[in-house]
């Protein structure tokens, strides 16, 4: 679903995003829905950043090519800052529900989609940093840190790699 998602030019840019915040990011739709243009920034160094919670989340390529295109797109169409994902009516953003509609012709539903991710990022990061970057309470991050079977050593000794 991913592959199809980062690669599928035909498919709309919107839904290519959305899917792929939920898959790789365990972004709540909702969450997904309000993001705004000015969410996506350039760093320092010349790569592309989305504000998801509490911190720019850094996005690989292809992602971040999708993601700097929709911006210019809808900012060219409105002149300015607004909704990343615009809504029927004009001023407002999508919903979560009409998204969800969206991701369905995909094979992608909100919550296993979500659960998976969340699976795969804790597997991968402390529960701190998890709860920080994705915008979920530290308890239930150590929880889904708890399912994937990781520790914190586990984490140390993975950043602690020549």
């Amino acid at each position: 679903m991913l592959r199809r998602l980062l690669h599928d030019t035909r498919a709309d840019p919107r839904d290519r995003l959305a899917g792929c915040l939920l898959l790789l990011y365990a972004q709540p739709l909702t969450r997904t829905a309000t993001l705004k243009t000015s969410d996506i920034t350039t760093t320092a160094d010349g790569q592309i950043a989305i504000t998801l919670a509490r911190g720019a989340v850094t996005l690989p390529d292809p992602l971040s090519s999708l993601t700097i295109s929709l911006r210019d797109q809808r900012r060219a169409a409105t002149g300015g800052d607004g909704w990343l994902l615009a809504g029927r009516k004009q001023g407002t953003h999508i919903t979560a529900e009409r998204l969800r509609d969206r991701l369905k012709p995909y094979g992608i539903t909100s919550r296993g989609g979500r659960q998976a991710a969340l699976l795969a990022l804790a597997a991968s990061l402390p529960a701190p940093i998890l709860a920080e970057r994705i915008g979920i309470h530290q308890g239930r991050a150590a929880q889904w840190v708890r399912a994937a079977g990781t520790t914190y050593a586990d984490y140390v000794a993975l950043r602690n790699r020549p």
